[in-house]
């Protein structure tokens, strides 16, 4: 148990050592410990400055590729826009021009059916008057002037076509 004891002795030499143990390592060791210190401060400083610096250029430019990105969007809704008017347009000049062409056509089978129509009713008087010509020929036994009967016939048609 003499462990335990504190003998003055030994405490003077125990202060002694410390003391010069102090002044050794504070003249020896304590500058470059503290100029390392100071030069790990000195780097960690740099670091965050040239972080918060970088950092800085990030969010420029992040800001500047979404107002690129928001300018590229406008321009994809404009062009789309425009592209709708444009196919509007076309459908519309599209459907105009089969409106045109279906009237063009309806005209063309009215004319078509009147050429036609009156085509037809010239036949038919030249039929009908060769018709009753023969027939009064044969009846009367007498010649018609067949000029003479071609009007008649003329006539009575367009009386009948007047009434329809």
């Amino acid at each position: 148990m003499d462990l335990l004891k504190l003998n003055p002795g030994m405490l003077v030499w125990l202060w002694v050592t410390f003391v010069f143990l102090f002044f050794s390592l504070r003249a020896i060791a304590w500058k470059p410990l503290m100029n390392a210190v100071s030069e790990r401060e000195r780097t960690i400083a740099e670091s965050l400055e040239k972080a918060e610096k970088e950092r800085a250029e990030a969010e420029k430019l992040l800001a500047d590729q979404q107002a690129k990105l928001a300018s590229a969007q406008e321009e994809i809704q404009q062009m789309l826009k425009d592209s709708k008017a444009v196919a509007e347009k076309a459908a519309n000049d599209i459907k105009e021009q089969a409106r045109q062409d279906a009237d063009k056509l309806v005209e063309r089978a009215k004319a078509d059916i009147e050429k036609e129509r009156q085509a037809a009713v010239a036949s038919l008087k030249e039929e009908v008057a060769g018709v009753v010509v023969n027939a009064t020929q044969k009846l009367l036994g007498v010649v018609v002037d067949q000029n003479k009967h071609e009007s008649i016939i003329d006539e009575a048609i367009s009386q009948i076509g007047d009434k329809n």
